[in-house]
């Protein structure tokens, strides 16, 4: 008669490793940076022609948080990641892009909001090139879930009509902890009334 417990044992083992290691590893991860407006006005602003645009800075690495319960994945683990709303309360449609919006830290380095590509290359593989040895992944099926949600979440270009309204997340690289204590978020590509406009909101990390 063969004995079942060999295979359930090398499984117990298996998902006992897999959960170290991913312990490990977390614990060995930059902590995510969490931004917030450097005024209190700073969260929303009013373009021309009563084109609105509001940002929230999110942190999700709490599971907690009311953003982990609303995003249901760890963005700032992974990303820099900042809410956006549009409410468009001009008379025409308006067009926008995230192509030209852009987080510069306080060394002046660029960071372009990521595609939908780009947002999966980078949750997978980090600013690495493809070539880097990966020394534990997530299971499949766990990364099918962070991916789809990275779908679900991540804002699309937009034709927004009069009075509607469009939020989701802009996500970029991570910025370092040391260069998060002046940065400028740009959030331009927003076409009004045939004219492109763009929004600055200065953000910082927040004191200890």
């Amino acid at each position: 008669m063969t004995n079942g417990s060999g295979p359930i044992k090398q499984k117990l083992i298996s998902i006992l490793l897999t959960f170290i290691l991913n312990f490990i590893l977390l614990s060995c991860t930059e902590n995510p940076v969490y931004l917030l407006p450097q005024e209190k006005t700073g969260e929303g602003v009013k373009a021309a022609d009563q084109f609105n645009v509001l940002i929230r800075p999110i942190y999700t690495t709490d599971f907690q948080s009311e953003d982990r319960k609303k995003y249901l994945f760890d963005f700032s683990s992974y990303f820099t990641a900042i809410e956006v709303h549009f409410h468009n309360g001009t008379s025409e449609e308006v067009q926008w892009s995230p192509d030209q919006t852009v987080l510069k830290d306080a060394e002046n380095i660029e960071y372009r909001a990521l595609n939908e590509e780009d947002a999966f290359h980078y949750y997978k593989s980090g600013d690495s090139d493809g070539n880097t040895l990966t020394l534990l992944e997530k299971p499949y099926e766990r990364q099918k879930e962070d991916i789809e949600n990275i779908n679900r979440f991540l804002i699309q270009s937009a034709s927004i009509p009069p009075g509607g309204d469009v939020t989701g997340l802009i996500l970029f690289k991570k910025v370092p902890l040391n260069n998060c204590d002046n940065v400028l978020l740009t959030v331009g590509g927003i076409h009004v009334n045939q004219a492109e406009k763009s929004v600055k909101f200065p953000l910082k990390c927040p004191k200890e």
